[in-house]
């Protein structure tokens, strides 16, 4: 498992000796939550949900068993998630203790397999965010952003000249200073091309690409690896991708 240190803005490691988690475990999990919350009524939905989401992605992306169980902190609101955690967002995976940190609420339930990929393929090491998201997008099948598909958000970022080309992403940089406006956009094109190049080339070259891609890497060196791996050039990949 790879060592990087996470970015983690303000992240507080507060939630460990937080004492008022009730807990529930299961084969592959350990689900923190809060007394009295929507939580603590659905915890068996959303383990049952999580134990899937995992044989899922061990199945899929032929990853090993590990012995280490995911921890989950699901927390009522924004707020709580902050002051025990530290980092803003509504979902999160911790790599330092192998933990997903949510905020669960009738208006938002992210469950499934995005976080949990994040974590399952530490073992392949660290990639660049494009490859990181895109898999776990990936994994994560017909998940919706606003209440419209992975599809709909990448033909309509075509459309409007706001998904960049697949070789400026070659960075960790080139993905941190995306928009967040744009999310949706950045996500889909980010699923949809993982996807393409697991489906149309293969898992093994997949995860050799996930293993060489650095964070650390020049653009031009990401490239490179990219082109020893699948023995194309990434422009001819890119028109394939596209449709040219």
């Amino acid at each position: 498992m790879s060592k990087e240190k996470q970015q983690l803005e303000n992240y507080t490691n507060k939630y460990i000796d937080y004492d008022k988690w009730l807990i529930k475990e299961t084969k592959h999990y350990v689900f923190h939550y809060f007394p009295k919350s929507l939580a603590e009524k659905e915890i068996d939905i959303i383990s049952k949900r999580q134990e899937r989401a995992f044989k899922k992605i061990i199945k899929t992306l032929k990853l090993e068993l590990l012995k280490v169980k995911i921890k989950y902190y699901i927390y009522p609101s924004e707020d709580e998630k902050t002051n025990l955690m530290g980092s803003y967002g509504i979902a999160q995976a911790i790599w330092c203790d192998f933990s997903v940190h949510i905020v669960y609420t009738n208006k938002m339930r992210p469950l499934g397999e995005h976080e949990d990929t994040h974590l399952l393929t530490l073992g392949w090491g660290i990639t660049i965010s494009f490859i990181q998201e895109g898999v776990a997008e990936f994994m994560s099948g017909n998940r919706m952003w606003d209440g419209k598909t992975c599809l709909f958000w990448f033909k309509k970022g075509i459309k409007n000249n706001i998904v960049p080309t697949v070789a400026s992403m070659m960075t960790q940089k080139a993905w941190m200073d995306l928009p967040d406006e744009n999310a949706c956009y950045y996500y889909a094109f980010a699923k949809i091309f993982i996807g393409f190049l697991i489906e149309n080339f293969g898992l093994e070259k997949f995860i050799k690409l996930y293993k060489f891609i650095l964070r650390k890497n020049s653009k031009a060196k990401n490239i490179k690896v990219f082109e020893i791996v699948y023995e194309i050039k990434l422009s001819e990949i890119e028109k394939k991708f596209y449709g040219v």
